[in-house]
């Protein structure tokens, strides 16, 4: 287990980290998302140790503290972060790394032919790194991490630099350690990947550790959870809440609003269409609130719509959602036909 105990961190009078208190859990990915120099990484340095807070605790395991070097030796056999590309050695091969990390975190040296494979890295990984494409240096970071195979592991951007395949490749690795009761801590922009694989997910603003499930609270995952409206303003946004008190909307930073519809049912839904097309409102559209849409509203003036890569369960769940939009489109023209 690692706890955060009241963390403070400033930096020149600026609170980077203030009062952070959390508890994760084995078997859990955890992941962090903010812009860079919002705090993730000074969490991160937090945990290592890298960066002394000006207040607060890091407890590992209930009983390890940061309270000597002989403390940080044995924390560090328990947590490990993985390296940087800079912290490659240009004229060490990729297994010699490996060796070296196996040895440092005495773990089993059969991890290292096992992680080469699942990587996929035979083909290279006896050459120096300094002959590595960038995707090739990140796979190898990665498989240092985990053949330190240490039972919490802190990542930043772990996916920097990896085509879909690769960042496939790395989830499912992910996947299987958090199933061998990893505490994984990942801090990525990569926001699609890390709302499939994380179970619990955290925004950083103005220095406070934010909980997206509470921020998201109210918002189901029935195949129809919100309406997506463009050009919502407050006074229309004030009548649809009378008219229809059982929704809140959530403003993005990009002149969209989300309409929660979570508990609403098809004839309700109806409704709301009617009402949109009453109030001149045609730009709009169905589905249910994403981390995307966390990261707009929290840190985005600007905000651009993100591309989601689609499989066969996104496809299956795409066909349920417009055959329940058909439904609801269809009652509302029937209403509007009688008006």
């Amino acid at each position: 287990m690692l706890e955060l105990r009241n963390i403070n961190v400033q930096f020149s009078g600026r609170d980077i980290l203030k009062d952070i208190n959390e508890t994760f859990h084995p078997g859990e990915i955890i992941g962090l998302v903010a812009p860079n120099g919002t705090g993730k990484s000074t969490l991160m340095n937090v945990i290592m140790n890298y960066v002394k807070p000006n207040s607060g605790k890091v407890v590992v395991q209930e009983k390890l503290f940061y309270t000597s070097k002989k403390d940080e030796v044995k924390i560090h056999q328990i947590v490990s972060m993985m390296p940087d590309q800079s912290d490659l050695y240009n004229h060490l091969s990729g297994r010699e790394h490996l060796n070296i990390y196996c040895s440092m975190w005495n773990s089993d040296p059969d991890l290292i032919d096992k992680t080469i494979a699942d990587l996929g890295m035979e083909s290279y990984v006896k050459k120096k790194t300094g002959t590595y494409s960038l995707g090739m240096r990140q796979r190898l970071c990665f498989a240092m991490q985990i053949v330190s195979n240490t039972p919490i592991m802190l990542m930043d951007e772990v996916m920097n630099g990896l085509d879909p395949n690769n960042v496939n490749i790395i989830s499912n690795i992910l996947l299987k350690k958090k199933q061998e009761g990893k505490i994984i801590i990942i801090a990525s922009h990569l926001l699609d990947n890390l709302e499939q694989i994380a179970d619990r997910i955290f925004l950083f603003k103005d220095g406070n550790l934010i909980n997206a499930a509470l921020v998201t609270n109210g918002f189901g995952k029935s195949e129809i959870s919100t309406v997506r409206v463009k050009g919502l303003t407050n006074e229309v946004s004030e009548k649809l809440t009378n008219a229809f008190p059982r929704t809140n909307v959530l403003s993005l930073s990009n002149g969209v609003s989300l309409v929660d519809v979570s508990s609403f049912s098809v004839e309700e839904l109806s409704q709301i269409v009617v009402f949109l097309h009453d109030n001149k409102l045609t730009d709009f559209s169905f589905g249910n609130v994403t981390l995307n849409d966390l990261y707009s509203m929290y840190y985005l003036k600007d905000a651009t719509e993100y591309s989601n890569s689609a499989n066969i369960q996104d496809l299956q769940e795409e066909y349920l959602r417009l055959k329940q939009e058909l439904d609801i489109v269809k009652k509302a023209m029937t209403i509007v036909a009688r008006k």
